[in-house]
């Protein structure tokens, strides 16, 4: 198939993990020379693009609106792609997080005759958790996906916990998530001036959307474990629906002097740089998560719960991906893994890589490699 341009899709580019993947792509593919277009389903950007790549929104939505509102009007949307595919005469279109997958699907079945590739984001059994929303989606994910041409998963967990739920028999590939490891090492030195990292303290970091299923609530709660322990403090970066409400969890257990929130950042590379232990604390739900990575490429030590899927195959790519800690801590080979849920094994591990200097060298110098 000969294609003048590549059209990607994606539902904004709001502050997450696909959308910084899909950044990282376009600017990269233009840099080398390639057409690429960006579709966006709303206007809500927080990642830039260069300046010569062209976007084109399919509607006026800012991504406030509600779940339910979004998803009916996924139809609309998808007759307004179809409608626009046909115009540009565009061959092939690549979405990526699920609502844009859906509307990418359904604009081939209204009559587009397009190659649709879609990438997932998250694990799909994160649904079975969400109620009648969860279940519309599951629905959904049931009955279109094995309408593409190909699906792509960013890892080989978010594979198996696909082929666990549906079983598809269409065509389907693992790729990883790319990093531009030379301009996150850039980054990283830059000077920061709204925060004073202190020589006599030690400080856990934490980079996310403050979603119920991230569970911050869980590195609050350690951090209260660890009270005895004056240096260590905790910066939590980013935004979202829990804000309040770990705020007000901080100053409930009496550590909210030890806890800083310093809301969403451009550069948070420079931060993870100069903080003692990263720590991702997810109960379900994660694909590929970029932020352990980019803390690996940090050189900054990382404590992941066992959650589906990413942090065991990032941390213990040896290990049977499957495989979930049912208790305690497991010292992996780029990084510790702790149960899911459990404050005490958390706890546990911040201090074996915090009271450990040999530990945490091994750490930051295989995760970097």
């Amino acid at each position: 198939m000969t294609m003048s341009k590549l059209v990607f899709m994606t539902n904004s580019l709001a502050a997450g993990g696909a959308e910084k993947v899909i950044t990282v792509l376009l600017n990269k593919l233009s840099k080398l020379g390639t057409d690429v277009e960006l579709i966006c389903l709303e206007h809500n950007d927080f990642y830039h693009l260069s300046e010569d790549i062209k976007r084109t929104y399919l509607s006026g939505f800012t991504g406030k609106e509600g779940g339910v509102k979004k998803l009916f009007t996924i139809p609309l949307l998808a007759w307004r792609l179809k409608q626009y595919i046909k115009k540009e005469k565009i061959t092939l279109v690549q979405s990526h997080i699920y609502r844009s997958n859906y509307i990418n699907i359904l604009a081939k079945l209204f009559g587009s005759f397009h190659n649709v590739q879609i990438v997932n984001a998250g694990t799909m059994s994160k649904y079975e958790k969400e109620g009648i929303l969860g279940k519309i989606n599951l629905l959904l994910i049931k009955y279109l996906y094995p309408k593409a041409d190909l699906i792509i998963l960013k890892s080989l967990g978010m594979q198996y916990d696909m082929q666990k739920l549906f079983n598809f028999k269409c065509k389907n590939i693992v790729i990883n998530n790319p990093y531009e490891i030379e301009k996150i090492e850039h980054l990283k030195k830059e000077d920061i001036d709204n925060f004073d990292f202190r020589d006599d303290k030690k400080y856990l970091i934490s980079v996310g959307r403050f979603e119920t299923f991230k569970r911050q609530d869980f590195i609050i709660r350690s951090v209260k474990n660890l009270i005895n322990t004056k240096e260590i403090e905790l910066i939590l970066i980013g935004d979202g629906i829990k804000k309040d409400k770990l705020i007000q969890l901080s100053k409930e257990l009496g550590v909210d002097s030890k806890i800083h929130f310093l809301g969403r950042v451009s550069n948070p590379y420079k931060y993870i740089a100069r903080s003692d232990v990263y720590i991702l604390s997810s109960e379900n739900g994660e694909g590929f998560p970029n932020v352990l990575v980019e803390s690996m490429i940090c050189k900054t030590p990382v404590v992941s719960s066992d959650c589906m899927s990413g942090p065991r195959e990032i941390l213990a790519p040896d290990t049977n991906v499957n495989f979930q800690l049912k208790e305690g801590v497991e010292k992996a080979k780029y990084g510790i893994l702790f149960s899911i849920g459990d404050i005490n094994s958390l706890s546990r591990a911040i201090i074996e890589i915090l009271n450990n200097k040999e530990l945490e060298k091994t750490y930051r110098e295989k995760a970097y490699q």
